[in-house]
Parts: structure tokens; sequence; C-alpha cells
């Protein structure tokens, strides 16, 4: 007999969370084809499978954005400082959603 998988559903809310980004900024990259399409749940409810929305995490922490103009050493050390106590909470949070199932 197969081994049954079920992968975890999050919400709209819960990636919402995860992206520390609103609703509308959410429906904006959706439409935009920046993020995920959801799988359509009961009624007018969103869902997203927890381990597409943990890949689009790890793909975009891969991908390198040039700046425009280079930033002091300084404000460069305080920028990254914030992008990784960000992508932290963001893993902490999907870890968080993962032992809930």
């Amino acid at each position: 007999m197969g081994t049954f998988y079920m992968k975890r559903l999050l919400t709209q809310r819960e990636v919402c969370e995860l992206l520390r980004c609103s609703y509308s900024t959410l429906c904006r990259m959706m439409n935009a084809g920046d993020f995920l399409q959801p799988i359509n749940g009961r009624g007018k409810r969103l869902l997203f499978c927890s381990d597409a929305v943990e890949n689009w995490i790890k793909a975009r922490q891969q991908q390198a954005v040039p700046a425009v103009s280079s930033p002091s050493p300084t404000k460069q050390k305080q920028l990254d400082k914030d992008k990784a106590r960000r992508l932290q909470a963001a893993r902490e949070v999907l870890e968080k959603h993962r032992q809930s199932k």
C-alpha cells in the first residue's frame, strides 16, 4: 500500500504573514504573475500549497537584485541584517505552520 501524504495548505492570511505584506499587495503580486496562483478553496477562500510557498521564498532569497547605487558599507550592513531578520521570521512562521499539521 502506498504512503499517503497530504501537503499543508496555507490561507491567504498565513501567506501574508509569511511574506509580511498586505492582502492587497499579495493580490497585486498574483495579478502581475510575480507570485504563485492559489488553489481554490471553498467559496472565495484562497489556499496555497506550503511547499510551493517555501520554494518561492527560497528562490527569492537566491535572486540577486542589482542596486541602482551602492549604499555605504554601514548602510549595506544594516540592510543585510534587516533582510536576514525578515527571512528568519518567515522561516519560523513556516516551521510553526508545519508543526501544527
